[in-house]
């Protein structure tokens, strides 16, 4: 079996992302890897949009609910966890960091906040599988 010393875990504060965290922390605790939670703060892509501080409070707070309580939840099952932050396309972000940071492995949720709920595989999940060589886990 692959041994795995880095986990990468993409977190948006939904259940689905709470659910791909939880196997982690499994994988983490069988193989004593480490896990990143990645929060990916969502960027104005329109031209003319100024990226007001509002704006970054904001989003600074959704990445506190998201990272919070999935560094609280490792840490009490004893798995190592840190974090990181991006900007940008949630999915191409994943992807860049993950081979950035030469991760062993992605656990994404299925779907997380994005629409679409009805879709069997969410875009970002589908996105992520698609435009990595690193293993994906996708967990539902």
């Amino acid at each position: 079996m692959a041994k795995f010393s880095k986990i990468l875990v993409p977190l948006d504060g939904s259940t689905n992302a709470t659910r791909g965290l939880d196997r982690a922390i499994e994988i983490a605790k069988g193989s004593g890897a480490e896990i990143t939670g990645f929060y990916v703060f969502h960027l104005p892509i329109a031209a003319g949009i100024k990226y007001t501080q509002k704006m970054k409070d904001e989003a600074q707070k959704k990445a506190v609910k998201a990272i919070g309580p999935a560094m609280k939840k490792a840490q009490n099952a004893g798995a190592k966890f840190k974090y990181h932050t991006g900007g940008g396309h949630t999915g191409s972000e994943i992807v860049k960091y993950a081979k950035k940071g030469k991760f062993d492995m992605i656990v994404i949720g299925a779907r997380g906040m994005g629409g679409a709920k009805e879709a069997f595989l969410g875009s970002t999940s589908n996105y992520v599988m698609h435009k990595t060589n690193i293993p994906v886990l996708v967990v539902k």
